[in-house]
C-alpha cells in the first residue's frame, strides 16, 4: 500500500484513530511547538493536526511518524515486519516518473516574496534565533554532471526571501562545494509536505553519493515517485508536495545561524551558507508538515535508520545477536540482546559496538528473556543481573558524536553494561512466566476489551 500524497496519508490516519485534532487557535511562534512537546510527554502518541493556526490559513500537522505503528502504516506493513520490509525495499529501487503537471503549481509567487506570510514555519524553543523548517526536503543537481540529489537539511528563515541552510551531508553539500569552487550559485528547491515513504527516503543513509533517493523512495512505496520539472533551471521536484520554494545558494557567503534547539536537546550555533528564494509554489489550502526536534519522533526515526544501516554489519559480526535497538533515554545507547555462550562474550561485543560507532556513547547487553521494547524488563535485568564493580566497562579517548556538547574536540568516554546471567548460575536466574498456552488463550479473550 502506498499513499499518493500527505493528505491521503492523513485521511488514513483519521480512519484508524491515529490523528488527534487540536481545534484551539495556536501560533506557530512557540505555541504549536509547545503543544507537540506536551503531547509527546503525555499518554497520546497520535499524529496531531492543528487546523486553526493564528495568522495563517494553512493548517499544520506534526508527529506524523511518532510511533512504529504509523511508520509501519506509512509503508503498508505490519509493525513486526517494519525493519525487514524497510531493508528489503530500499534494495529494490524504482525510478521516478516524470509528469507534466503538478497541483503544487496551483498558487505561485514570484514577486515580493515574504516566506513568513506564506508558510506557518514553527519557532520551536525559547532561545531559537528564529523559525526553522525541520522536515523540508532539499533538492538540487550536480553543477558538473546534472545528477539530481535530495536530502533533509534544517533551514532557518532569515528574512522575507532569505534562508540559511545547514549543508552538512552529501550529496547536496558536494554539489554546493563544486558550484562555489566555480564561483556560481547552486540552484535548489525546498520541498515541504510529502507523503511519508518519500520523507523516510530522505533520511536513509547512502554509501554511494550517486544513488538517487527518489529511486529509494520508489522502492519504499512500491511504485514510482512522481516528479515534475520546474523553474528556469529545470529542477525535478516531487509533484504531489504541498509547498515548493525555488532559489539559489550564494557562493562565498556564510552567516551565523543559531542558536537552534537540536535533536540532542541542546542549543547549537553554526556559520552556514545562505540562499535567496525567488519563487514559491503551493497547492490551494496547503498543509504544513512540522517536526519537533528533541521529541520521540526524532528518536524513532533515528532508531529505524540506525537499525537499518548498522543491523546487517552487526548480524554478520555478532552471530549470537538476537535483537538490538537504539535509544536516547540514556544518551545514544545501544540495547543488545544475545544468546550467551561464553563469559567473555558480552565484553567483546560491547567493545566492538562502542569502538566502531561514534554515535553510540553507551551500550547495555542482556539475555534473550529480556524484552528490549520494555524498559521495565531492562531495568529488571539491571537490578538483578548487573554488579557495577565487575560488569561496568569504561572506554576512554573515544571518537564522539558532533551533537554531544560534552565531547571535547569530538573526544569522549563511553560505557558498557553486561546485564547477562553468569552461565554457571543460570538456574538461579530463571525468569518467572505464566504458562504460554494459558497466556495465549487469555490474551485472545481480552484482546478487544
Amino acid at each position: 500500500m502506498s499513499f499518493k500524497d500527505l493528505r491521503e496519508f492523513m485521511n488514513h490516519l483519521r480512519v484508524h484513530n491515529q490523528l488527534l485534532e487540536v481545534d484551539q487557535p495556536l501560533s506557530p511562534y512557540f505555541e504549536i511547538g509547545a503543544a507537540l512537546r506536551y503531547l509527546d510527554r503525555g499518554d497520546s502518541d497520535r499524529a496531531v493536526y492543528f487546523p486553526n493556526v493564528v495568522d495563517y490559513s494553512s493548517p499544520v500537522v506534526g508527529n506524523l511518524l511518532g510511533s512504529y505503528e504509523r511508520i509501519a502504516m506509512a509503508l503498508g506493513v505490519e509493525k513486526d515486519q517494519l525493519l525487514a520490509e524497510f531493508t528489503s525495499r530500499t534494495k529494490n529501487m524504482i525510478k521516478p516518473l516524470l509528469v507534466e503537471q503538478s497541483p503544487v503549481e496551483e498558487v505561485v509567487y514570484r514577486q515580493e516574496i515574504d516566506l513568513m506570510k506564506i508558510l506557518p514555519v514553527l519557532t520551536h524553543h525559547a532561545k531559537d534565533t528564529g523559525p526553522y523548517l525541520t522536515s523540508a526536503l532539499l533538492v538540487s543537481s550536480d553543477p558538473e554532471t546534472g545528477e539530481r540529489g535530495m536530502g533533509i537539511h534544517r533551514i532557518l528563515v532569515r528574512g522575507k526571501n532569505e534562508i540559511g541552510i545547514f549543508l552538512y551531508n552529501p550529496p547536496i553539500r558536494t554539489f554546493f562545494d563544486k558550484a562555489e569552487a566555480m564561483g556560481k550559485p547552486l540552484d535548489i528547491a525546498v520541498v515541504s509536505g510529502v507523503e511519508p515513504a518519500l520523507f523516510l527516503s530522505s533520511i536513509v543513509p547512502i554509501k554511494n553519493e550517486k544513488t538517487d533517493k527518489f529511486e529509494v523512495a520508489g522502492g519504499l512505496r512500491g511504485e514510482p515517485v512522481e516528479l515534475f520539472t520546474c523553474g528556469e533551471n529545470q529542477l525535478q521536484v516531487p509533484a504531489q508536495a504541498e509547498f515548493v520554494l525555488l532559489g539559489q545558494v550564494l557562493p562565498g557567503v556564510r552567516k551565523e545561524e543559531g542558536p537552534f534547539g537540536e535533536s540532542s536537546g541542546y542549543y547549537l550555533t553554526y556559520h552556514n551558507p545562505v540562499a535567496l528564494i525567488h519563487t514559491v509554489m503551493h497547492r490551494r489550502n496547503p498543509i504544513y508538515h512540522a517536526l519537533m526536534p528533541f521529541n520521540k519522533e526524532n528518536d524513532l526515526l533515528l532508531n529505524l535508520i540506525w537499525e537499518y544501516s548498522v543491523g546487517k554489519d552487526l548480524k554478520e559480526k555478532i552471530p549470537s545477536l538476537t535483537d538490538f535497538r537504539l535509544t536516547s533515554v540514556l544518551g545514544m545507547s545501544a540495547l543488545l540482546q544475545i544468546e550467551k555462550t561464553a563469559e567473555n562474550q558480552p565484553r567483546e561485543i560491547l567493545e566492538y559496538i562502542l569502538t566502531t560507532n561514534p554515535l553510540i556513547k553507551s551500550a547495555i547487553i542482556v539475555d534473550t528473556d529480556v524484552d528490549l521494547s520494555r524498559w521495565d524488563d531492562i531495568n529488571w535485568a539491571l537490578s538483578t543481573r548487573f554488579q557495577p564493580h565487575a560488569d561496568l566497562f569504561i572506554l576512554n579517548d573515544m571518537e564522539g558524536y558532533p551533537l554531544d556538547p560534552s565531547a571535547k574536540n569530538l573526544v569522549t568516554s563511553k560505557w558498557g553494561i553486561d546485564a547477562t546471567v553468569p552461565l554457571a548460575e543460570k538456574s538461579l536466574f530463571e525468569k518467572v512466566v505464566v504458562p504460554a498456552d494459558v497466556m495465549k488463550k487469555v490474551s485472545g479473550m481480552l484482546k478487544n476489551i
